[in-house]
């Protein structure tokens, strides 16, 4: 069986059709693409976060007192992308509430609650996304994945009470396989005592946090958790070579396996990602990374 190639969400062009063209060429599993760099609707914080708690869309920001922007713009990617899927499972992505609450909080918003007003308005806004999702393909299997950057102000600290009880409370009412995303290093054992089915990381950046949680983490995987390896850079520059990161694969798999993780769960089970979204790159600069992805993984495919 080969190994599973998917992506983050984010993507660099400006037109739905090369996106959709990009996401067939590169993914095994598909996934809905954000496109910024075609409306601010689709960036992460606008997509999910604009009209919450009063707060609107300036510029890719959101701003309290702001009038909300054209939400008929917010998913034209996803749709374009729909329209291409015929298999059973796809992937997507949402913003999620302790980097919306961050941000509504950058912008202005002042609510002694606002945890739980995001937590509630994106319990709803999810529920409407994956409904419109499987009315509009074929798909059996829907596997969302919270996006929460903020937490690698964390780093190897403890997750926060609040944000682990949001995360939780959110999952709970997800119908749905839901994942966390984080391309930093965070409390990596503490997100997995949370029940998600996937952890998606950026491979290069695991560090204390990850190594303070991988009891956690294993526990969770025999479990039944699954991991997304984002293992190859996203930054802008030259590329490491294939050697090094599959390297730094190999040193994540052995910790994991020594705290008692399933081997398979870390391979043949695991899907494999670039580390985070790519709109920060030129198009050529994200077929670049796709490309040295595939490379990669099938060096791991044949050499684990």
């Amino acid at each position: 069986m080969s190994l599973i190639i998917t992506g983050v969400g984010s993507l660099p062009h400006d037109n739905c059709a090369d996106a959709t063209d990009f996401v067939t060429r590169s993914a095994d599993v598909p996934y809905l693409p954000q496109l910024p760099n075609r409306h601010e609707q689709e960036s992460m914080l606008l997509q999910w976060g604009d009209g919450i708690a009063g707060a609107g869309s300036d510029g890719t920001l959101l701003r309290s007192g702001a009038e909300p922007g054209d939400r008929s713009e917010a998913f034209l990617g996803a749709a374009a992308m729909l329209d291409r899927i015929d298999g059973p499972i796809v992937k997507t992505q949402a913003t999620g509430p302790v980097t919306l609450a961050a941000a509504l909080r950058a912008g202005g918003v002042d609510a002694p609650d606002l945890m739980d007003v995001v937590n509630a308005e994106l319990r709803s806004r999810i529920s409407d996304h994956l409904e419109w999702i499987r009315s509009e393909s074929n798909a059996s299997e829907v596997v969302l994945v919270l996006d929460e950057p903020t937490l690698a102000v964390v780093g190897e600290n403890p997750l926060p009470s609040a944000a682990r009880r949001s995360l939780a409370a959110l999952v709970a009412g997800i119908d749905a396989s839901v994942g966390i995303h984080c391309c930093g290093d965070t409390d990596w054992g503490g997100l997995a005592e949370i029940g998600f089915d996937w952890l998606s990381w950026d491979v290069g950046a695991l560090g204390a946090g990850f190594i303070r949680g991988v009891d956690h983490i294993a526990a969770a995987l025999g479990a039944g958790a699954r991991v997304m390896w984002g293992i190859v850079p996203t930054t802008k520059g030259p590329l490491p070579q294939p050697h090094v990161l599959v390297g730094r694969y190999g040193t994540a798999v052995a910790n994991l396996v020594v705290a008692g993780a399933p081997l398979a769960k870390l391979k043949s089970e695991a899907w494999f990602t670039p580390a985070c979204g790519l709109s920060g790159l030129s198009v050529g600069d994200a077929e670049a990374v796709v490309s040295l992805l595939a490379e990669v993984v099938g060096e791991v495919e044949s050499g684990w």
